[in-house]
Protein backbone atom coordinates (compact mmCIF):
# COMPACT_ATOMS: atom_id res chain seq x y z
CA UNK A 1 0.00 0.00 0.00
CA UNK A 2 1.41 3.36 -1.01
CA UNK A 3 0.57 6.43 1.03
CA UNK A 4 -0.20 9.62 -0.80
CA UNK A 5 1.53 12.68 0.63
CA UNK A 6 -0.80 15.07 2.37
CA UNK A 7 -1.49 18.26 0.52
CA UNK A 8 0.77 21.17 1.27
CA UNK A 9 -1.04 23.88 3.26
CA UNK A 10 0.75 26.49 1.16
CA UNK A 11 -1.09 25.78 -2.07
CA UNK A 12 -1.19 28.34 -4.83
CA UNK A 13 -4.54 29.62 -3.54
CA UNK A 14 -3.39 29.96 0.08
CA UNK A 15 -0.10 31.69 -0.67
CA UNK A 16 -1.70 35.00 -1.55
CA UNK A 17 -4.61 35.10 0.86
CA UNK A 18 -3.49 35.69 4.48
CA UNK A 19 -6.73 34.48 6.03
CA UNK A 20 -6.65 31.21 4.10
CA UNK A 21 -3.39 29.92 5.63
CA UNK A 22 -4.58 26.67 7.26
CA UNK A 23 -1.42 25.90 9.28
CA UNK A 24 -1.98 27.05 12.86
CA UNK A 25 1.72 27.35 13.60
CA UNK A 26 2.55 29.48 10.55
CA UNK A 27 -0.49 31.66 11.08
CA UNK A 28 0.36 32.29 14.75
CA UNK A 29 3.97 33.08 13.81
CA UNK A 30 2.84 35.60 11.18
CA UNK A 31 0.42 37.27 13.59
CA UNK A 32 3.07 37.31 16.32
CA UNK A 33 5.47 39.11 13.97
CA UNK A 34 2.80 41.68 13.08
CA UNK A 35 1.90 42.36 16.72
CA UNK A 36 5.59 42.44 17.70
CA UNK A 37 6.23 45.03 14.99
CA UNK A 38 3.36 47.14 16.31
CA UNK A 39 4.79 47.16 19.85
CA UNK A 40 8.41 47.49 18.73
CA UNK A 41 7.47 50.51 16.62
CA UNK A 42 5.83 52.22 19.59
CA UNK A 43 8.61 51.32 22.03
CA UNK A 44 11.42 52.37 19.67
CA UNK A 45 11.06 55.98 20.79
CA UNK A 46 12.23 54.76 24.22
CA UNK A 47 15.13 52.81 22.75
CA UNK A 48 13.69 49.40 23.63
CA UNK A 49 11.95 46.46 21.97
CA UNK A 50 9.01 44.50 23.35
CA UNK A 51 11.43 41.86 24.66
CA UNK A 52 13.56 44.48 26.44
CA UNK A 53 10.40 46.08 27.79
CA UNK A 54 9.24 42.72 29.17
CA UNK A 55 12.53 42.42 31.10
CA UNK A 56 12.31 46.01 32.37
CA UNK A 57 8.72 45.47 33.39
CA UNK A 58 9.42 42.19 35.21
CA UNK A 59 12.36 43.70 37.10
CA UNK A 60 10.37 46.83 37.98
CA UNK A 61 7.79 44.59 39.69
CA UNK A 62 10.25 42.32 41.45
CA UNK A 63 13.98 42.65 41.87
CA UNK A 64 16.56 41.37 42.20
CA UNK A 65 15.90 38.23 40.16
CA UNK A 66 18.20 35.49 38.98
CA UNK A 67 18.38 34.91 35.24
CA UNK A 68 16.38 31.68 35.62
CA UNK A 69 13.63 33.39 37.63
CA UNK A 70 13.54 36.28 35.16
CA UNK A 71 13.27 33.87 32.20
CA UNK A 72 10.31 32.21 33.90
CA UNK A 73 8.59 35.58 34.51
CA UNK A 74 9.18 36.74 30.92
CA UNK A 75 8.25 33.38 29.40
CA UNK A 76 11.43 32.69 27.47
CA UNK A 77 14.37 30.37 27.70
CA UNK A 78 17.39 31.23 29.80
CA UNK A 79 19.91 31.13 26.91
CA UNK A 80 17.99 33.60 24.75
CA UNK A 81 17.34 35.87 27.70
CA UNK A 82 21.01 35.91 28.74
CA UNK A 83 21.93 37.59 25.42
CA UNK A 84 19.20 40.20 25.87
CA UNK A 85 20.23 40.90 29.47
CA UNK A 86 23.88 41.25 28.45
CA UNK A 87 22.95 43.89 25.84
CA UNK A 88 20.84 45.65 28.48
CA UNK A 89 23.74 45.55 30.92
CA UNK A 90 26.06 47.14 28.35
CA UNK A 91 23.70 50.11 27.92
CA UNK A 92 23.28 50.34 31.70
CA UNK A 93 19.62 49.41 31.94
CA UNK A 94 20.33 46.38 34.13
CA UNK A 95 22.98 45.67 36.77
CA UNK A 96 24.19 42.23 37.81
CA UNK A 97 25.40 41.42 41.31
CA UNK A 98 26.70 38.15 42.74
CA UNK A 99 24.06 35.87 44.18
CA UNK A 100 24.06 33.29 46.94
CA UNK A 101 26.07 30.94 44.76
CA UNK A 102 29.17 31.81 42.68
CA UNK A 103 27.39 30.80 39.49
CA UNK A 104 24.31 32.89 40.24
CA UNK A 105 23.84 36.54 39.30
CA UNK A 106 21.06 38.70 40.67
CA UNK A 107 19.68 41.20 38.19
CA UNK A 108 18.16 44.55 39.02
CA UNK A 109 17.35 47.79 37.25
CA UNK A 110 19.72 50.73 37.23
CA UNK A 111 18.37 54.27 37.65
CA UNK A 112 18.52 54.58 33.85
CA UNK A 113 16.61 51.27 33.61
CA UNK A 114 13.87 52.51 35.94
CA UNK A 115 13.51 55.76 33.96
CA UNK A 116 13.42 53.84 30.67
CA UNK A 117 10.85 51.39 32.05
CA UNK A 118 8.57 54.25 33.14
CA UNK A 119 8.80 55.99 29.75
CA UNK A 120 8.34 52.72 27.85
CA UNK A 121 5.34 51.81 30.00
CA UNK A 122 3.52 54.87 28.63
CA UNK A 123 4.24 53.76 25.04
CA UNK A 124 3.18 50.21 25.86
CA UNK A 125 -0.11 51.42 27.39
CA UNK A 126 -0.82 53.56 24.31
CA UNK A 127 -0.25 50.52 22.09
CA UNK A 128 -2.52 48.37 24.26
CA UNK A 129 -5.20 51.08 24.03
CA UNK A 130 -4.77 51.18 20.25
CA UNK A 131 -5.35 47.41 20.06
CA UNK A 132 -8.46 47.74 22.22
CA UNK A 133 -9.74 50.43 19.85
CA UNK A 134 -8.93 48.39 16.72
CA UNK A 135 -10.11 44.99 17.96
CA UNK A 136 -12.39 45.63 20.94
CA UNK A 137 -11.90 45.00 24.65
CA UNK A 138 -14.29 42.05 24.81
CA UNK A 139 -12.75 40.38 21.76
CA UNK A 140 -9.23 40.86 23.16
CA UNK A 141 -10.30 39.33 26.47
CA UNK A 142 -11.72 36.33 24.58
CA UNK A 143 -8.53 36.10 22.51
CA UNK A 144 -6.41 36.07 25.68
CA UNK A 145 -8.57 33.27 27.11
CA UNK A 146 -8.32 31.25 23.88
CA UNK A 147 -4.56 31.77 23.72
CA UNK A 148 -4.20 30.60 27.33
CA UNK A 149 -6.14 27.46 26.47
CA UNK A 150 -4.07 26.89 23.32
CA UNK A 151 -0.85 27.46 25.24
CA UNK A 152 -1.90 24.90 27.82
CA UNK A 153 -2.95 22.38 25.16
CA UNK A 154 0.28 22.84 23.20
CA UNK A 155 2.32 22.58 26.40
CA UNK A 156 0.61 19.33 27.36
CA UNK A 157 1.27 17.96 23.89
CA UNK A 158 4.95 18.94 24.09
CA UNK A 159 5.21 17.42 27.59
CA UNK A 160 3.61 14.19 26.35
CA UNK A 161 6.01 14.04 23.38
CA UNK A 162 9.00 14.44 25.72
CA UNK A 163 7.62 11.75 28.05
CA UNK A 164 7.23 9.34 25.12
CA UNK A 165 10.82 9.96 23.98
CA UNK A 166 12.24 9.52 27.50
Amino acid sequence: MTLKPTSDPLTADARHEPTSLPCTCLRLRRIARQVTNLYDGALAQNGVSIVTYAVLSALSREEPLTLSALAERVGTDRTTLSRTVERMRLVELVAAAPGDDRRERRLSLTAHGRDTAAAARRSWRETEAELVTRYGAERLAKLHALLAELEQAAGHTADADVAQVG
